[in-house]
């Protein structure tokens, strides 16, 4: 089974990613955490990725699809969540002659909640884990022991422009994918345990 994840930023697609743990048997593949842990490397290609992370900007289509390919390539498992991809048509038809969709799950929340809980979010260096300001008390990881920190684009211009973006690239996949059948819309502004059990009686 192949998923997708769609979402405006702070929707809670990797809190979802989260909770999924232990009641699905999954790979997860973040494209968005495959790029931050090749800016983490100091290479070249990190350096492009990160000039674009901090811009509010869309990755090169060529570089997602590059590391993207490498993952796939690799050793998984048959259940497959993608967290972060595609993220525009163009990505989208690439991404149809790799990959057999079953479910598209959107998680649909207003812009105003997302910049709100974007400028209070804590990310994991390491493993990725999302929490908020509020829920700890030190920047250490409760998942891994790894270094909470705020995600250099979680700036009020960052966040802003990435709204922006994800407006004018990610929209339109929600209208192709509801067309195809393969959409499961899902109300983000519910409690995350709440959102869990709203995915699960569909991919459960």
């Amino acid at each position: 089974m192949n998923i997708v994840l769609l979402g405006i930023q702070g929707s809670g697609k990797g809190t979802l990613v989260s909770n999924l743990e232990g009641k699905l048997d999954f790979t997860l593949i973040s494209v968005g955490q495959l790029l931050r842990e090749e800016v983490a490397s100091g290479s070249k290609l990190g350096e492009k990725i990160h000039n674009a992370q901090t811009k509010g900007l869309l990755v090169d289509f060529d570089i997602v699809m590059d590391i993207l390919s490498k993952r796939l390539n690799s050793n998984v498992k048959d259940n497959i969540i993608f967290d972060g991809f595609p993220r525009n048509l163009e990505q989208a038809i690439a991404f149809d002659k790799i990959v057999d969709l079953d479910y598209v799950i959107y998680l649909n929340l207003s812009k105003d909640i997302a910049q709100e809980r974007l400028v209070n979010r804590l990310t994991c260096s390491k493993c990725g884990y999302i929490t908020r300001k509020s829920d700890v008390n030190s920047n250490i990881c409760p998942k891994c022991g790894g270094e909470l920190t705020t995600r250099a684009d979680d700036t009020p211009d960052g966040i802003k422009k990435r709204i922006e973006v994800y407006e004018k690239e990610t929209n339109p996949l929600i209208y192709l994918y509801r067309s195809r059948g393969k959409l499961v819309e899902i109300d983000a502004s519910k409690t995350p345990n709440e959102i869990l059990n709203d995915v699960l009686k569909v991919i459960g």
